[in-house]
């Protein structure tokens, strides 16, 4: 496999340097707009490192089940468990948010300018309304001078906003392991006004026994202009998942004796997850003057969470979330090569969380109930000016945090179980442009990612309130970048070295098995190589990127053991991908997808390898008049590998299979 995996390699390598003939034109591509780092800039001309990917074409053909699709091929950005929908997809963006045990951490989510990630720094992306995705930004390192705590990486995703004239698209799909999903869109304009409603049902059995799941998702979009002055966009997301299974993790005599089991533990205590999430959001943009911009934007949601997990005491979890939060920027503009950015935000959650005894799967007495609070307030400055050389950004950002724990008993000491800080994170960077198709930069920024309530409740101790050893962790990044453009090929190059302190890290204890706890690391040193190529004609488009990432603790000593020199788990110090897509003719085409993650370990010790894998995929489609038809293969040479690590797992029960070889076909209807 990891031969195949090679010629791969050198083909696409061929495609992506080859000359143009007269078979195949090259495409003149557009500079890319990217406003995700708040003052829009092209994309040569940004000093840290960022990936834009549009899907206005080939969304159709997307099997659409994950998050992970839209982010295939993005350097430094490392996926898991795309297929266990009780934990949700893992996201880690230079080993930023690995440390997850379910739902994304340390990096943000920001979806039509309204920020997906909760105020404490959990992400979710069970409710995206992925077939309207449009495009995706990210950027790829420390930013909290820019958004502030939980900024390792940026995820800013935007769905669909224009589109020529009203329609109505229906879509139904099928595949291996009874997934279906049914899929209405419709879009509807005029002069001044785009409204967009999303409908998602789906459901699969899924590979594994016990991981079987089902949701609906509603989303609506409406878009307003006032006048060539002001617009205003307004967003609604109502998700109702009410299963998901999660058949845990298995140690590697299980895994051989049967690949697709779950763990019997799980299954005795009934493990799932029912979750109602809605939100709904609004911005708004107004043009004072020829020189001054003013935006802003409010959003509230709530969820509605019911868990169990596969333990007596406190296995049985109901939480009920709210939050919000409001922000506004005013741009200035003094002249056309100067902008000057004042931001202040404001963002509030409360989590009311309740634990049960889970007796076999029935909810017996209750062992906590505490209201746990996270406040966010902060104002930060940016400076970018451009000259006739290149471009230099300053930025700085101050937050201030209010975190308490409420239990509901008498005795109780508010200040024992209160933290506050304040963080201040400065950035600046600068690119050198004033060469032939090309540019190379380099930049500073911090981050500051505090724990979130869920790991803060995790307390060893068995006792209410927080667990009071955990503390904040905090990172420096360093980068260096080249880029270059030519009409139909796009190169990239970036080395970086991150610092952190007070790495946050997941474990588990015999007396709670299966139950993730949290604690700091010392320090860690992470040096790391990203490289991306592409090249695009009017038949076809070859991508191909590669991740090195040499991440190491740099001083962790726990329980006596010094763990220095150890790799941090659950990255693999080697990933790349590969893709290929070509059209036969306007209406036929194809797309072969390969990648490669080499070995990590499973835990601080590294006494667990997992090994490398290389996994394939395969798409072909055929447009028609007034509908489409596609099929899909995924781990097209039937590898055995894992689709997700639990780090650090009790009784060596770290791995997830990932599903064997499988299918999907669906067919597109517009109106």
């Amino acid at each position: 496999m990891d031969l195949f995996f090679k010629i791969t390699f050198l083909f696409s390598f061929g495609l992506l340097f080859s000359q143009n003939d007269t078979i195949t034109k090259p495409l003149k591509l557009k500079e890319v707009i990217i406003d995700a780092a708040h003052i829009k800039s092209i994309k040569k001309d940004l000093p840290f490192a960022v990936t834009q990917k549009t899907f206005n074409f080939s969304q159709k053909n997307l099997k659409q089940e994950s998050l992970d699709e839209y982010l295939e091929g993005v350097p430094g950005l490392f996926s898991q468990n795309a297929n266990n929908f009780a934990q949700d997809l893992r996201l880690s963006i230079r080993g930023f948010g690995a440390r997850s045990a379910f739902g994304i951490r340390g990096i943000k989510l920001i979806v039509d300018g309204i920020p997906e990630t909760t105020p404490d720094g959990q992400g979710q992306v069970d409710n995206l309304p992925l077939g309207i995705i449009e495009n995706v930004a990210i950027l790829r390192g420390p930013a909290s001078s820019l958004y502030g705590n939980s900024s390792g990486g940026i995820i800013q995703i935007k769905t669909l906003s224009s589109f020529d004239k009203n329609f109505i698209r229906f879509r139904m799909q099928g595949g291996s392991f009874g997934y279906s999903l049914a899929q209405f869109i419709a879009g509807w304009k005029n002069d001044k006004t785009n409204i967009l409603i999303f409908q998602n049902l789906s459901h699969s059995n899924g590979f594994r026994e016990f991981s079987s799941s089902k949701q609906g998702i509603f989303n609506a979009k409406v878009s307003h202009e006032f006048s060539d002055k002001s617009k205003f966009n307004f967003q609604f997301n109502y998700t109702n998942s009410p299963y998901a299974y999660d058949p845990g993790g298995l140690n590697l005599e299980e895994v051989n004796k049967d690949y697709n089991q779950a763990r019997k533990r799980n299954i005795d205590f009934d493990t799932f997850e029912s979750i109602k999430h809605i939100k709904a959001g609004l911005n708004w943009e107004k043009k004072i003057s020829p020189k001054m911009l003013l935006g802003t934007y409010f959003f509230s949601a709530h969820r509605d969470f019911a868990g169990k997990l596969p333990f007596e005491y406190g296995g049985f979890i109901n939480l009920k979330r709210n939050y919000f939060g409001f922000g506004t920027n005013i741009e200035y503009t003094p002249k056309a090569s100067h902008f000057l950015q004042l931001r202040l935000s404001v963002s509030d959650q409360k989590d009311n969380r309740e634990r049960y005894k889970n007796l076999l799967g029935e909810k017996g007495e209750n062992t906590l109930s505490q209201k746990e609070l996270f406040y966010n307030s902060s104002i930060s400055v940016l400076d970018q000016i451009k000259f006739d050389y290149g471009l230099l950004r300053i930025g700085i950002r101050y937050d201030h945090q209010k975190i308490k724990a409420k239990p509901n008993f008498e005795i109780y000491n508010e200040k024992d179980n209160t933290i506050r800080l304040n963080v201040l994170n400065p950035s600046i960077g600068f690119t050198f442009n004033k060469l032939r198709n090309q540019s190379i930069y380099g930049s500073f920024a911090t981050s500051f990612e505090t724990p979130t309530l869920s790991e803060l409740s995790a307390n060893p101790t068995g006792q209410a309130g927080f667990n009071k050893s955990l503390e904040s962790s905090l990172a420096k990044n360093i980068e260096f970048g080249w880029r270059k453009d030519f009409s139909d090929i796009k190169l990239e190059a970036v080395i970086f070295h991150i610092s952190t302190e007070n790495e946050i890290l997941p474990y588990e204890l015999e007396q709670f098995p299966g139950r993730t706890f949290y604690r700091n690391a010392g320090k860690t040193i992470r040096k790391g190589l990203e490289l991306y190529g592409s090249k695009e004609t009017d038949s076809y488009k070859a991508v191909f990127s590669y991740s090195f990432s040499d991440f190491i603790f740099d001083s962790y000593v726990l329980d006596g053991l010094v763990y220095d020199g150890n790799r941090l788990p659950a990255i693999p110090k080697h990933h790349a991908f590969l893709s290929f897509k070509y059209k036969f003719n306007p209406t036929i085409g194809l797309e072969i997808k390969s990648k490669h993650v080499g070995s990590f370990f499973a835990d601080d010790k590294n006494n667990n390898k997992i090994k490398s894998y290389s996994i394939f995929q395969f798409r072909i489609w055929k447009d028609f008049k007034n509908y489409n038809l596609y099929v899909g293969a995924n781990n097209l040479f039937n590898k055995k590998y894992f689709d997700n690590i639990r780090i650090n797992a009790f009784s060596n029960r770290f791995y997830e299979p990932a599903p064997m070889r499988n299918y999907y076909a669906g067919i597109n209807f517009k109106i």
